[in-house]
């Protein structure tokens, strides 16, 4: 077994689509943690206001004091009466004041027109209590009132936005990790058996025995694959600033790195049965289909799991062995799953592919050795037990 492993790993490193696909990882890796910072998301919205007047510069400047709170920033200017429609055309201005009126080229940003509308509302409010006598602290603490206290049953996680990015990329490198190596165990199976290469090998070794090294050659190669850019992702993250790399991150990622490895030694023995099955590697795609439907499917629960980590679907689908390994990793991520189905998950989906490697080595067994036309199930599980 440790032969075939090791032979399996490093021929498959050997191969220069390896090399540019692990390439390729890493460059999405590095693009999706600094690109979000690099072009602004996240950050607070601009907009250019011109005024016409002193009564709408006062509204402006309010609206300016008032910005922060609706994550905005605002540019003053100051415009003639004549020049207002070339620069809201022009596109100079987002919007003008002028008369009591808000003027834009189309319909101006919601949040935009809400902040303006504010601070039209605290002008008007502070002439109309000015006119009333109120003056001074008086007016100021009107118009100004302690902010109501927020407060939460749970701690708020500043991070949480960050993480579910990560998250969703998390299921995208698994189920890309899945069918890939899955993809390769069955299409390796093949080949030996077209190329006739396999009865040379079961001179010397068990069929059982060459799946096992097949399937943990493949594994490691794909859990290091996956430390590799876990690893660089997690360092670009902590050196750009757009994640926090603690303690709980790395514990969530590791995680993350075990159901992999769950995932592969479940998916891996069903990809071998249907790999055993066939003569020819050209009828490779219609016999791994429904494995490739299955995995397809699983990535849109994670999707969804990913959406409502505390829904139904999600504590369900932690106990279902070809679900657990893509909707559970991101609930970790997101400190959303507990550990009775983490626990639980992962005790189901072991017993699972404890179950399904002995049926896979006895398919591979039975099937291997046939050549000529595809192999149904049956026959191989009877030419094994034969």
């Amino acid at each position: 077994m440790a032969l075939v492993a090791r032979r399996e790993l490093t021929e498959r490193v050997r191969e220069r689509s390896f090399m540019i696909g692990t390439g390729i990882s890493l460059v999405i890796v590095a693009l999706v943690v600094v690109l979000p910072g690099l072009l602004g998301f996240g950050d607070a919205d601009t907009y250019t206001v011109a005024t016409g007047d002193p009564s709408s510069a006062a509204v402006a400047q309010a609206a300016e004091r008032g910005a922060e709170a609706f994550d905005a920033e605002l540019e003053l200017r100051t415009l003639s009466p004549g020049a207002v429609d070339a620069a809201l055309r022009d596109g100079d201005v987002d919007a003008v004041l002028a008369g009591g009126q808000l003027r834009a080229a189309e319909e101006p940003d919601e949040k935009l027109v809400n902040l303006l509308q504010t601070a039209y509302g605290e002008v008007r409010a502070a002439e109309a209590l000015r006119e009333a006598g109120v003056e001074g602290d008086d007016l100021r603490s009107v118009l100004s009132p302690p902010p109501l206290a927020i407060r939460t049953l749970e701690p708020v996680d500043d991070q949480r936005d960050r993480l579910g990015g990560l998250a969703f990329f998390t299921i995208l490198i698994l189920y890309g990790q899945l069918l890939t190596y899955g993809f390769w165990v069955a299409s390796g199976v093949v080949e030996e058996k077209a190329s006739r290469v396999v009865e040379v090998l079961l001179a010397t070794i068990r069929p059982r025995e060459l799946l096992a090294g097949k399937v943990i050659g493949l594994g490691l190669l794909g859990l290091g694959q996956l430390l590799l850019i876990a690893a660089i992702g997690l360092v670009i993250a902590a050196a750009s600033g757009a994640l926090d790399v603690d303690g709980d991150v790395l514990t969530a990622v590791g995680l993350s790195l075990l159901w992999f490895v769950l995932g592969y030694a479940f998916y891996a023995c069903a990809f071998a049965c249907a790999g055993a099955l066939l003569p020819r590697l050209e009828e490779l795609q219609s016999s791994t289909t429904p494995l490739t439907l299955t995995i397809m499917i699983s990535l849109f629960v994670a999707f969804a799991v990913n959406s409502e980590p505390d829904s139904t679907l999600a504590h369900v689908s932690a106990f279902i062995p070809f679900t657990a390994p893509m909707t559970l990793p991101p609930r970790i991520l997101l400190g959303e799953a507990p550990v009775i189905e983490i626990v639980g998950g992962a005790v189901v989906t072991a017993a699972a592919t404890a179950a399904l490697i002995p049926l896979a080595a006895r398919i591979d067994s039975g099937a291997v050795l046939r050549t000529g036309s595809a192999v149904k199930l049956r026959e191989a599980w009877r030419a094994a037990r034969a």
